[in-house]
């Protein structure tokens, strides 16, 4: 595969124009994403011009396949932070420790608490 940041912006121009379906294939999202964050960087995306932001943008749409959205929720993170990266969240669980006071115990019926009580 040819490397991003030796493609010229005009090569760039024409790769996007083409209806050729040559991709990326990464083999998980820390892959893809850090291909994005070189393709990024290689080409200095901080300081292009709008009309250059708007090529390297599709041409990392056409190559990986991902949505406008996605892309630009990406280039939102590397222009805040300088690095394009995997967010781990954390959802809300219930809490893994049971209470032994009032509350019910699981694996425990109600007839039997209220002999406790």
């Amino acid at each position: 595969m040819v490397r991003s940041d030796a493609l010229s912006l005009e090569a760039i121009g024409r790769f996007v124009a083409a209806s050729e379906g040559v991709r990326f294939e990464a083999e998980d999202r820390q892959q893809l994403y850090g291909w994005v964050e070189q393709v990024l960087v290689g080409r200095q995306y901080a300081q292009l011009g709008n009309a250059a932001r708007g090529l390297v943008r599709r041409y990392i749409e056409k190559m990986t396949g991902l949505s406008r959205a996605q892309v630009t929720r990406l280039i939102a993170c590397y222009t805040a932070s300088g690095r394009v990266q995997v967010t781990v969240y954390l959802r809300r669980r219930f809490h893994a420790t049971l209470h032994t006071g009032r509350h019910r115990v699981a694996g425990q019926r109600a007839g039997d608490r209220r002999k406790q009580l």
